[in-house]
């Protein structure tokens, strides 16, 4: 089959990605028998070893040879951007250095209030299905794999920088409670007033490979307590001998937890059951997360009065009670990152996948 035999219409990048779709957490449509026969060619192009076609003595490749050679680097090339798409790379943004328009996610969510009883509800059902799910995989370590997306802001001269950074991070907490982590930037954008003003923090701090020693059991989400009045006396208990307020701390700790990829679904399961008794945690119904699946959201204010900007934390989980979206929202942004006043996604932990493997450094 020659490359243009039958095309006619047809994007590469759709029927690669479908062909991969084994990999993809969201599916894509179905492909036609056209777009099938066209992505087991564009495959074939790729699987094809070509450093065993010598060329005779003497002579150079003809102009049609280096053309079909040029068709499967471009080949190639798609598969490794589809590749990379479908490891966690949910949020695609072109670089445009002509303008300081911010090239920032939309927000899922917006809203600050909503219906408290019907997010009880949902909270409760997502916590009986995760009582009734197992742990993925089998062995001694956990493993997540987790998008995050944040804001981060350089000040000086009376200017700031701001920098939405994209990272996907590996961790893995050994039986003895230490843990590894693997962090690869994806994406760094300057947005803001001023773009060209300060120098934001090196970027090396957020990228590479970490260890760390076990944390103090009550601060280790994997040893989270799955009984939820046990959890939640815990909780109310720090935040008292911290002085901080107990419903915002309470909160707090519980979304860092689920946001770790670290707890188990009984402990999810505690989890959603402490937070459904925050007095203002309240429903947002269906959505789609940044990677189009589908879940459930609840939201909740998660920040006082001496706060710059009103922050919303949402947590969107799956029909079985999984974790997979938990992001922050400011209504508007703090006046130091020097953004438009609209609503503006501050963080977002994107879980893409919680199990346990043989040993650290494994992912199945």
């Amino acid at each position: 089959m020659s490359d243009r035999d039958d095309r006619g219409d047809i994007d590469d990048l759709v029927v690669v990605r479908a062909l991969l779709s084994a990999s993809n957490p969201v599916a894509d449509g179905p492909l036609s028998a056209l777009e099938q026969r066209r992505g087991e060619h564009l495959l074939a192009l790729l699987l094809a070893d070509t450093s065993a076609r010598s060329h005779r003595p003497g002579r150079r490749p003809g102009r049609g040879a280096a053309l079909r050679r040029r068709g499967v680097l471009t080949a190639a090339a798609t598969v490794l951007v589809i590749a990379s798409a479908l490891v966690g790379l949910t949020t695609v943004r072109t670089h445009d250095r002509a303008t300081a328009t911010p090239l920032l996610p939309e927000p899922l969510l917006t809203a600050t209030t909503g219906d408290h009883d019907r997010a009880v509800a949902a909270l409760s059902d997502a916590a009986r299905r995760q009582r009734g799910s197992a742990q993925a995989g089998t062995g001694p370590v956990l493993y997540a794999r987790s998008q995050t997306y944040g804001l981060d802001v350089a000040i000086a001269d009376h200017k700031s920088t701001t920098t939405a950074r994209t990272t996907i991070t590996d961790l893995w907490r050994d039986h003895d409670g230490t843990v590894r982590t693997d962090r690869y930037i994806q994406q760094v954008d300057r947005a803001g007033g001023d773009i060209g003003g300060p120098t934001p923090a090196d970027d090396d701090r957020f990228e590479g490979r970490s260890d760390r020693p076990p944390a103090p059991p009550e601060f280790d989400p994997a040893l989270t307590p799955t009984d939820p009045a046990q959890l939640l006396a815990r909780l109310k208990a720090r935040a008292t001998a911290d002085g901080y307020p107990i419903d915002l701390t309470v909160a707090h700790d519980v979304l860092s937890a689920l946001r770790s990829g670290l707890t188990s679904p009984a402990q999810n399961a505690a989890l959603y059951d402490v937070l459904a008794t925050i007095p203002g945690v309240f429903d947002m119904g269906p959505v789609r997360d940044h990677a189009g699946r589908p879940g459930h959201a609840v939201g909740l204010v998660v920040s006082d009065q001496s706060s710059l900007s009103l922050a919303i934390e949402y947590v969107i989980f799956s029909d079985t009670g999984a974790p997979l979206t938990i992001e922050q929202v400011a209504a508007t942004p703090p006046p130091g990152l020097r953004l438009p006043p609209v609503p503006t996604v501050e963080s977002y932990t994107e879980i893409i996948t919680t199990r346990r493997v043989p040993t650290v450094g494994a992912t199945t």
